[in-house]
């Protein structure tokens, strides 16, 4: 199946409706998996599957057209915009988890390509309250470069680190892939509702986003082809973020799979997108694109649905939650051991502990059995297993990763020892320590262990303690 260029009509007043349908995916969408944007590498599956878990979705738009799936090819040089919203506490109907902004963690995209794995050299931005097809709804132009507009921008070519992956063999078939971001500390404050104030405006309550493609052509084809998707008729508007319940898409999924796909129709999402060339701003002439297509710059659409295709392209956000409002979530578990001395060693955390590694973050542990020698670990799944004849468990699975030995202090015959570690210090001190690197939304497990030669086991665990990384 080749990858078709699509003769395009401008979204005007009246709508244009002379668009032919985009090519059909005939293909699985296949997940290629999570990417860590901060250290240019791939996710191991199980610890994707904890940021997945510990991200909230606030914007999902994947559901495709009950009609069938299709993609639409970029030119080389051209960038597509595309709109959507994430509510504010001051909407009337927002969910009960929604906030006023939120620390962007993670964003997915999803193509179709013949060009080969490792030359997808593809640019993404972000923006909070911005133009583009919004112009004819009260949104105001934008001017100068779209870095300079954006609030958060990726660059995914080789020389950022991180061609997208392609086709591991290209030639006469396509392969369509799903890519998740975790942005690791590169997450981006997002304003909810465009300026974090419901106005009951489009242009104003919603954000922008881009993506423009310097790939290079596979003639007679494009190098990347966005994949279509949002679907009112699958999905409730705002389905499968926050609490809103996902639609089922059975398209193309069900032909690969046991089972429809869970998706989303993305609130605020409009049946229009925007084509600009070459980073020309709206409404002028001219750029150096070498590949315009037909139609120039303006709005779009595949002719109105529920009759066609909605004119929108595949994204979901993940958030970490409000900008300002990371506290590491601690949550204590398990049964600590009592000492010989009667101690039972209890543990909590002060500060934050985020992957930038900035700012003391304290694991604590209060209660232990004096001067005696110990230490804290973690690792990343939890586990409740008798500790032998003792009294404590073992709550944390191996592999597990020590911290330094440390003595308690603390005065014989009363339980004031106490052992603590700066844990952001410590990531940035061992960045091959299990779990690295880490990301925004994992979550890791503490206990600590020590010396108590009168005890059956000759040693005690504390209770354990739970955290999940900041931005």
């Amino acid at each position: 199946m080749s990858v078709l260029i699509l003769a395009l009509a401008p979204f005007a007043a009246p709508f244009q409706q002379a668009l032919p349908s985009g090519a059909p995916i005939t293909a699985e969408i296949v997940d290629a998996g999570v990417f860590n944007w901060s250290t240019k590498s791939w996710v191991p599956p199980h610890r994707a599957a904890q940021l997945r878990a510990a991200s909230t979705t606030v914007y999902n738009n994947t559901c495709t057209y009950t009609g069938g799936n299709s993609f639409d090819a970029i030119g080389t040089c051209v960038t597509y915009f595309d709109e959507g919203r994430i509510p504010s506490s001051t909407d009337p109907a927002a969910p009960a988890a929604a906030t006023d902004d939120n620390r962007i963690d993670s964003f997915q995209i999803a193509y179709c390509t013949r060009t080969a794995n490792g030359l997808i050299d593809v640019k993404v931005g972000f923006y909070a309250n911005w133009g583009g097809c919004m112009q004819g709804l009260g949104g105001t132009p934008w001017s100068g470069s779209l870095q300079a507009n954006a609030t958060a921008y990726f660059d995914f070519g080789a020389a950022a680190g991180f061609p997208l992956p392609g086709d591991p063999v290209p030639g006469g078939g396509y392969q369509c892939n799903k890519v998740t971001i975790a942005l690791g500390n590169a997450a981006f404050c997002m304003p909810s509702d465009g300026d974090g104030v419901f106005d009951n405006v489009a242009a104003s309550d919603t954000f922008a986003w881009s993506l423009e493609s310097n790939t290079p052509a596979n003639p007679p084809t494009e190098g990347i082809s966005l994949i279509r998707a949002g679907e009112p008729s699958l999905s409730q508007p705002g389905g499968c973020t926050y609490n809103i319940p996902c639609g089922s898409d059975p398209t193309p999924w069900g032909a690969f799979g046991p089972a429809p796909q869970s998706c989303g129709h993305g609130l605020g999402t409009q049946d229009r997108w925007w084509q600009n060339i070459d980073g020309v701003p709206w409404g002028q002439a001219g750029g150096t694109c070498a590949t315009v297509p037909g139609g120039g710059g303006g709005c779009y659409w595949f002719g109105g649905n529920p009759g066609n295709p909605f004119a929108s392209y595949w994204l979901v956000l993940g958030s970490a939650g409000s900008c300002a409002g990371c506290t590491g979530s601690p949550t204590t578990y398990c049964t600590a051991g009592t000492s010989s001395g009667g101690c039972s060693a209890t543990m909590g955390m002060t500060g934050q502990p985020n992957v930038s590694s900035t700012g003391p973050c304290n694991i604590t542990v209060s209660n232990v059995e004096p001067q005696k020698a110990g230490l804290i670990f973690y690792g990343l799944t939890q586990v409740a297993v008798q500790w032998g004849p003792s009294t404590s468990f073992l709550c944390v699975k191996s592999p597990t990763q020590r911290t330094l030995s440390q003595n308690s202090g603390g005065t014989p015959g009363q339980c004031n020892g106490t052992f603590s570690t700066n844990i952001n210090q410590f990531f940035a001190a061992n960045p091959t320590a299990i779990g690295q690197p880490l990301f925004a939304g994992e979550v890791l497990h503490f206990q600590a262990w020590y010396r108590d030669p009168p005890s059956p086991k000759t040693t005690n665990l504390s209770d354990a303690l739970s955290i999940t990384m900041c931005p």
